[in-house]
């Protein structure tokens, strides 16, 4: 929607990361834009695995499945360092289901039963895939196809960076074994909240 969704797992002081219940613990920073998403120029200069600071003002409705969301002053973001990729295992998702089902999409009756709207899993089975449809013929969408807990998923990315990686050199990507997902639900479409890719990280 003409910017950028930012999504972090919170630190404690020591740069440990914090965990509730079985996962571990999201803050998306929003704005007060339609959709809540940040104008580009405040974010571009982020990248994966940044480790970032901001100035939480507030928490829009709780009771959303988007619950992760927070208020912030939009001029404090720093960032302050970056993760080591080795501590990536310990940031996974133990869920057995992606956002509590098997398919691609959750359903305007079933979304008021989630209380959470972020994961981070890894996975060794995956493939990816470029796609057109008939209503877009002139767009084209990179999916993953990736099994987790043994059950097989094939969702959309929207990681901008991997995306221009992909579309630029295909294969970049044949000898990579295993890869870490941050996994997103979109907002309402057509009473359906899509589940996606919003980024990956190789190892």
């Amino acid at each position: 929607e003409g910017g950028r969704c930012l999504a972090g797992i919170e630190l404690d002081i020591d740069n440990n990361h914090i965990r509730e219940d079985d996962a571990a613990k999201w803050i998306r920073p929003v704005c007060a834009t339609l959709h809540g998403e940040i104008p580009i120029p405040l974010v571009s200069h982020i990248k994966l695995l940044d480790i970032i600071e901001i100035d939480i003002t507030g928490s829009p409705d709780k009771s959303n499945y988007q619950s992760e969301n927070v208020l912030f002053r939009e001029n404090s973001i720093e960032v302050i360092g970056s993760m080591n990729p080795t501590q990536l295992n310990g940031l996974c998702d133990i869920r057995s289901l992606v956002f509590g089902s098997k398919g691609k999409a959750v359903s305007e009756e079933n979304i008021g039963s989630l209380s959470y709207s972020l994961m981070f899993i890894k996975t060794n089975r995956f493939k990816f895939e470029e796609k057109t449809y008939s209503d877009t013929p002139d767009k084209k969408q990179i999916r993953i196809q990736f099994t987790y807990f043994g059950n097989q998923y094939d969702f959309p990315i929207t990681d901008p960076v991997f995306l221009q990686k992909f579309q630029s050199n295909p294969i970049f990507m044949d000898e990579i074994k295993e890869v870490y997902l941050c996994l997103s639900l979109g907002i309402s479409w057509k009473d359906w909240y899509y589940k996606l890719v919003a980024s990956v990280i190789a190892n």
